[in-house]
């Protein structure tokens, strides 16, 4: 049986090993991802991502408030409950 000092050392050894593993492993993917997309870009637009600009327009105006602003709708029509009546109970529904 190994004293505490020298087994508190091994587990923190390990425990360095294994996120060295979990960094090296992250790296890896993101470039992997990193060069797929880069290969994405090139194949649909022709060039290097650096090379293109946006134009932003802002607008400035009196403030109007727009109907429906923060809510979703509903894409199905509700159906009242009182109107549907099934075979089965209400408390097996």
């Amino acid at each position: 049986m190994e004293p505490k000092p020298q087994r508190a050392l091994a587990q923190e050894i390990e425990r360095a090993e294994i996120l060295t593993g979990i960094r090296n492993t992250l790296d890896l993917t993101y470039r992997r991802a990193r060069q797929a997309a880069r290969a994405d870009w090139e194949r649909l637009f022709n060039g290097d991502p650096a090379d293109t600009c946006v134009t932003v327009r802002v607008q400035t105006g009196p403030a109007t408030a727009t109907r429906g602003a923060g809510f979703l709708k509903l894409r199905r029509e509700l159906v009242s409950k009182s109107r549907v009546k099934g075979s089965v109970p209400h408390f097996a529904h």
